[in-house]
């Protein structure tokens, strides 16, 4: 009988800062918004590609992944609950600069492109809301592009898995071996050493794509902690 003491649920690494932009998008934009709904390895948008759509997501988890000239792919960001597929729209961007892949099962609403500038420019805190989260993204790569270059691909694991289960409510996550290397940018076999070194540490239980966190105190402490960097780093207040 496993007599561990009870594991708390990861608490979301990522503010809900977009509840509120959220709710004026549904008084803003009206009928512009519609539902959508898209399946693991379905896409959301494609780097190069016009941005006519932005996504609001509710529940699922989306991998932003930059694409290289020679077609290979990595982790440029995560997007759970909370989060917006397509905000470089609100600053002027035409083309999406990454793919956007649903992870796992994904709702929430789609809102045209230009109907979100509409907005901007009607709501001051609608635009507040937007840009903050943005700012935060803007940290998340740049503190991705750090971890990435510095850090073991254990570490990166963990520091992954922790967040994803935090924007998952602390469910079970559906992804691959081979969803994991294109996130990380490595080898499929790094990915499996690494995911039985974690589950030997006791924070994690592997199934056949499924991963169950088990502690996620531990998993944070055997995270590399960039999940956290970016976003203390941008919410810092500035001094008088």
């Amino acid at each position: 009988m496993d007599r561990a003491r009870p594991r708390k649920s990861p608490e979301p690494k990522q503010p809900p800062l977009l509840a509120p932009l959220l709710r004026d998008a549904r008084t803003l934009i009206g009928s512009q918004a519609l539902p959508f709904r898209r399946s693991r390895g379905e896409t959301l948008a494609s780097s190069g590609e016009p941005i006519d759509v932005v996504f609001f997501v509710e529940d699922g988890l989306v991998a932003m992944l930059a694409r290289t000239a020679e077609g290979m792919r990595a982790e440029a960001g995560l997007v759970g609950a909370g989060g917006l597929v397509g905000h470089t729209a609100a600053l002027g961007a035409r083309r999406a600069s990454l793919d956007a892949v649903a992870l796992n099962a994904t709702r929430g609403l789609a809102l045209p492109a230009e109907a979100l500038r509409d907005a901007l420019d009607g709501s001051a805190a609608f635009r507040d809301a937007l840009m903050a989260y943005a700012v935060e993204r803007v940290a998340e790569t740049e503190h991705l592009c750090a971890c990435a270059a510095l850090h073991s691909i254990e570490r990166r694991l963990a520091r992954w898995l922790f967040r994803a289960a935090g924007l998952s409510g602390g469910r079970p996550i559906e992804i691959t071996h081979q969803q994991f290397a294109v996130i990380l940018g490595v080898r499929r076999a790094s990915v499996t050493v690494s995911l039985h070194l974690l589950e030997g540490e006791k924070a994690v239980r592997c199934q056949r794509g499924r991963v169950e966190i088990r502690d996620p105190d531990l998993l944070e402490t055997l995270s590399c902690g960039c999940h956290k960097s970016g976003v203390a780093t941008a919410r810092r207040p500035q001094t008088a």
